[in-house]
């Protein structure tokens, strides 16, 4: 299903200034980037916050390897 959005002359051309071979397509490649970004930019933050607290990271790692170990004495 199509839809018409209006955008400013300015943003037009800057659409098509990235060239693809119609607006929808370079939308969508500027949104999948956008979203790669961000997606990298909260796994950067999360990795720092990680680092940052050892004594969590050590109380979830205990956490989970006793799960590990009880699904494994289920099984």
């Amino acid at each position: 299903m199509a839809t018409t959005i209006k955008v400013s002359t300015a943003t037009r051309d800057r659409i098509e200034a990235l060239g693809g071979a119609t607006h929808e397509e370079t939308i969508v490649a500027a949104l999948d980037a956008l979203e790669t970004e961000r997606f990298w930019a909260q796994a950067e933050r999360a990795k720092s916050w990680w680092d940052a607290h050892p004594d969590e990271r050590e109380a979830i790692e205990h956490e989970v390897a006793e799960r590990d170990a009880a699904v494994s004495r289920v099984r």
